[in-house]
């Protein structure tokens, strides 16, 4: 009898000890319905990467001249070619060329040439230079095009030729005469700036020359052809230089220069 109760107390007793050590388990995942993520998410894999690439290259020269905008330089795609080079002037599509003639640095043929027609007004303008990619029909592609380059050329006014420096007496006043041939048609008028050595007495009572300028604007001229303005208020006997410039679309052209005495 002893002996079956010590058996019925050591079942008892390792029963209590399994329900009060439970199992680690795994969470409630079928609470409540629908039930929550247990595990972390899995993440899909990243895409394959494709073998196609982008073109590349480089502008070596470039500038603007009577009306053309010219450039020079390089492209090549590893994945063939010739590259396709468009190019956008001021925002509309120009031309579109291709890159196939001999460049030494590059040792192939993927060297280009290239001249287009672009705006004369003054002022600044934006020359965009894009490369077509030419797929090798891998997925995922390059974008289709790639841009280049971002380059500007800037156009100043017409400077005035021919410049007249006339001294004379009006209303009892010395001037200048100031005539010049104006080349541009569409200037919002013209700066003539004139400076010469006045002669001052300083504080301590000595005659001592002193450099003075003075700028006048005036125009337009009714399209092109020879304009003059008279400058009056001038000192006697005295030397004056002249700087004569056109100013068109907020910018001034360089100076047209000249120097002349007024009258005893």
């Amino acid at each position: 009898m002893r002996r079956f109760l010590a058996v019925l107390a050591g079942a008892v007793m390792a029963a209590t000890v399994a329900v009060a050590t439970p199992a680690a388990a795994q969470p409630h995942c079928d609470v409540p319905s629908p039930p929550p993520i247990c595990d972390e998410p899995i993440e899909d894999p990243p895409p394959p990467e494709g073998s196609d690439k982008s073109p590349t290259g480089r502008v070596e020269s470039y500038g603007y001249a009577n009306g053309l905008f010219h450039m020079s330089g390089w492209a090549r795609d590893v994945n063939g070619g010739p590259v396709t080079i468009w190019v956008n002037v001021d925002g509309p599509f120009v031309a579109a060329h291709t890159a196939l003639h001999w460049h030494a640095g590059q040792g192939a043929n993927v060297g280009f040439d290239i001249t287009v027609p672009a705006p004369s007004t003054v002022g600044t303008h934006q020359v965009l230079v894009t490369l077509v990619n030419v797929p090798d029909g891998t997925q995922p592609a390059a974008p289709y095009s790639v841009l280049l380059n971002y380059l500007t050329y800037t156009v100043e006014p017409t400077a005035p030729t021919n410049l007249s420096l006339t001294p004379v007496v009006t209303n009892g006043q010395d001037a200048i005469v100031v005539g010049f041939t104006d080349l541009s048609t569409a200037e919002e008028g013209y700066s003539i700036t004139y400076d010469w050595m006045a002669r001052r007495m300083n504080d301590n009572g000595h005659w001592v020359l002193t450099p003075e300028s003075r700028t006048v604007h005036v125009g337009p001229g009714a399209g092109t052809g020879w304009y003059s303005h008279t400058v009056t208020g001038l000192v006697s006997n005295t030397f004056y230089r002249f700087y004569v410039r056109t100013k068109e679309n907020g910018r001034l052209s360089t100076p047209t220069t000249g120097g002349v005495s007024t009258l005893d």
